[in-house]
């Protein structure tokens, strides 16, 4: 009767404890959600206008770069949360830190690419947050209907905007794209990409650059944190 009582008592032990832990990182995450949102927020409204007759953006990047130097370009998807600044690191820096450097698990958009938007190809990177923050919207384009209404999106940079336009989605795991395209030229990859991609997409544009958009997917997904990503790729010309 005292093991009984005993295991009954370790058992909700165990419990209060998982649970608080459980609280504890839920309301951190939700503590770093509400500051990457406002901060964000905070950026858009201090750097970004709508001139009222052309409804284009003028964005103050003298502004954003005495935030922060490794702000390079921004990408808005209309639609969508995804209207974010992009930071260029050599390494993964910003998949934990805001675009202020200060810590946070939602992190950044970023690419390692060393010359955005005018190499070939450029990688953009960012979290699929359970919260729908970074580039969770990205798993939507899995859905026909949305795809289509969000074919097009917008990247600015100090020196060109471009506009960008979908022609593949897929998802798959990070060691089997690696090893699919390692060996493909830029025109190889072309073909490679609309190939896998789930959805047959018209696009007869020349294609002479592009930008692959990265999340984690959760598609076929065996492991936690999974290995799989989804991929958007769109031709992007100046405009």
């Amino acid at each position: 009767m005292k093991c009984k009582k005993l295991l009954t008592i370790t058992l909700i032990i165990v419990f209060i404890i998982v649970f608080s832990i459980s609280i504890y990182f839920l309301l951190k995450d939700m503590k770093e959600l509400n500051e990457s949102n406002e901060s964000t927020e905070n950026l858009i409204e201090e750097s970004i206008e709508i001139n009222e007759e052309t409804q284009k953006k003028c964005i103050d990047w003298e502004h954003l770069k005495s935030i922060n130097e490794d702000i390079i370009a921004w990408i808005e998807i209309e639609g969508t949360n995804i209207n974010y600044p992009i930071l260029k690191e050599k390494d993964v820096y910003y998949l934990k830190h805001s675009f202020d450097k200060k810590y946070n698990s939602n992190g950044s958009i970023f690419t390692t690419n060393a010359a955005p938007f005018e190499d070939a190809e450029t990688i953009v990177y960012g979290h699929n947050m359970r919260t729908g923050s970074m580039f969770s919207n990205l798993s939507n384009y899995w859905n026909e209907d949305f795809l289509y209404s969000h074919l097009k999106f917008k990247i600015y940079t100090p020196d060109c905007d471009y506009e960008a336009t979908v022609f593949s989605v897929y998802s798959i795991g990070i060691t089997t794209e690696n090893n699919n395209i390692k060996s493909l030229d830029f025109n190889e990859k072309i073909k490679y990409y609309e190939k896998v991609s789930k959805f047959h997409i018209e696009n007869n544009a020349n294609i002479n650059k592009i930008v692959k958009l990265s999340t984690c997917s959760y598609i076929n997904a065996k492991t936690r944190p999974t290995d799989q990503r989804y991929y958007i790729i769109a031709n992007i010309i100046p405009i």
